[in-house]
């Protein structure tokens, strides 16, 4: 059978999370595939009101019809667990794009103001995966930086 004709569309959830979002959704999706960790591509025909529906499914995590134009989902960082992409994610950071865009300092206070429980090391976690280190390899002096910038 061959590929099915259609635009595209890249989100930044796996294939399976993007099959369960457009479940009954219909509106011209032609097929979903893997695009990457973390990343599917939508094959689809809509146009007008069904497009921006299709979109507007994904608004929370990132899409783009340019996989060149789409940052890495948040996910993708190294160190970042569930838990800290999620509280990332909920106060609008992501991609890595946004999260470099904003610095891990930026992101941590964001965090920090949500969720008081949020502890240091999120802050180490983001300021390492930003530049994919582990987070157990930052300095005391890289640590003791961080720290002076969020005050």
């Amino acid at each position: 059978m061959a590929d099915p004709k259609g635009a595209q569309l890249i989100v930044n959830l796996s294939a399976s999370q993007t099959r369960r979002r457009l479940k009954g959704f219909g509106h011209g999706v032609r097929k979903i595939q893997s695009g990457g960790k973390n990343q599917a591509i939508i094959i689809h025909t809509a146009t007008g009101e069904h497009l921006r529906e299709l979109e507007d499914k994904f608004a929370d995590v990132g899409f783009s019809s340019d996989q060149d134009k789409l940052s890495e989902p948040i996910e993708n960082i190294r160190n970042l667990g569930v838990v800290s992409a999620t509280w990332l994610r909920e106060v609008g950071i992501k991609t890595r794009a946004d999260l470099e865009d904003y610095g891990p300092v930026f992101a941590y206070c964001q965090v920090k103001r949500k969720y008081p429980k949020a502890s240091l090391n999120l802050l180490w976690a983001i300021a390492a995966g930003i530049e994919h280190r582990d987070w157990r390899d930052l300095t005391n002096e890289e640590k003791q930086q961080l720290l002076k910038d969020i005050e």
